[in-house]
């Protein structure tokens, strides 16, 4: 989902800004940029993904006045590549969003959203699970590939109501009960997106998941 930052007030616009900033130079610094020299094939699958989410971010729908829904796919892109190369992908690909529609304005509100928020939020709850459920892939693709899309695609979602309360926005954009109750099927929706994607890699490709460890996860009992 993209939300127009014309319906933020400044100073929201500003700590948005001070928020996102920093998590994207962060990401940039901490990305495994050394990797690709060993492994240049990392890098041609994060670019495909970076192609394949400008498409899927094309296909949005307007629920209400600047605010837009859409497929995130930010916990496929963060399990495959890691956090710091999940957001990264998604500011570029957001960039380019933004200036294909001239109004760089948005980019820090989406960059936050659309790929800090769900991004971080997949990442932690992928080390929760790790660290207290049991190792198997069934616990992997169910709990932290669909569920863990699921909470993160909600919580993006929430991010986007917080700043158009905090900008006191809200009725402007004419969000109320009907899009909260559309959450939980978007969520669903999104979940079954990922979870896909990801089964497939790990199926078929399972080193382009840098989360997927299948000597932990496929081990013999």
């Amino acid at each position: 989902m993209q939300l127009d930052a014309g319906l933020l007030t400044p100073p929201v616009r500003l700590a948005v800004a001070l928020a996102a900033l920093p998590c994207i130079a962060v990401a940039a610094v901490r990305a495994p940029w050394r990797t690709w020299l060993t492994r240049p094939d990392r890098q041609h699958v994060w670019l495909g993904s970076l192609v394949l989410l400008m498409f899927i971010w094309t296909l949005r729908a307007g629920v209400t006045p600047g605010l837009t829904v859409q497929f995130l796919l930010i916990s496929a892109l963060t399990l495959m590549h890691g956090w710091a190369l999940a957001v990264v992908g998604a500011g570029i690909v957001l960039l380019a969003d933004a200036l294909q529609h001239r109004d760089l304005g948005d980019w820090p509100v989406n960059l936050l959203c659309s790929g800090v928020v769900p991004a971080t939020v997949t990442w932690l709850l992928h080390r929760v699970v790790e660290a207290r459920l049991p190792h198997n892939y069934f616990v992997y693709f169910f709990v932290t590939a669909f569920g863990g899309s699921f909470v993160a695609f909600v919580a993006a979602a929430l991010a986007r109501l917080g700043l158009l309360w905090a900008s006191g926005a809200v009725p402007a954009a004419q969000v109320g009960e009907e899009y909260l109750l559309l959450l939980p099927m978007l969520g669903l929706a999104e979940a079954f997106m990922n979870g896909l994607v990801i089964a497939i890699a790990v199926v078929y490709t399972p080193d382009w998941v840098s989360s997927f460890d299948d000597r932990l996860y496929l081990r013999r009992r």
